[in-house]
């Protein structure tokens, strides 16, 4: 599955992601959700790059990673 367009429109606008994570969900395992902050979106490629807060991994994601996800931008509050 490629990227949608609405995902395109979301990557190119995103702060953060809440992703969904599963954790071999369908061996016994858990689903939770992980937050990462967004450090670019390339749409020629369609893989928004990320990286985790705590550990500092860095990844990129591409559109069957993001189905479930949630996408928040910064906005100024004063």
């Amino acid at each position: 599955m490629t990227m949608t367009a609405k995902q395109m429109e979301y990557c190119s606008k995103a702060a953060f992601v809440r992703i969904v994570i599963d954790d071999d969900l369908y061996e016994g395992g858990t689903e939770h959700t992980q937050w990462v902050r967004v450090d670019g979106f390339d749409p020629e490629e369609k893989v928004l790059y990320v990286h985790e807060e705590d550990s500092g991994e860095e990844y990129g994601l591409e559109g069957p990673d993001l189905i479930d996800a949630k996408f928040y931008e910064l906005k100024e509050l004063n």
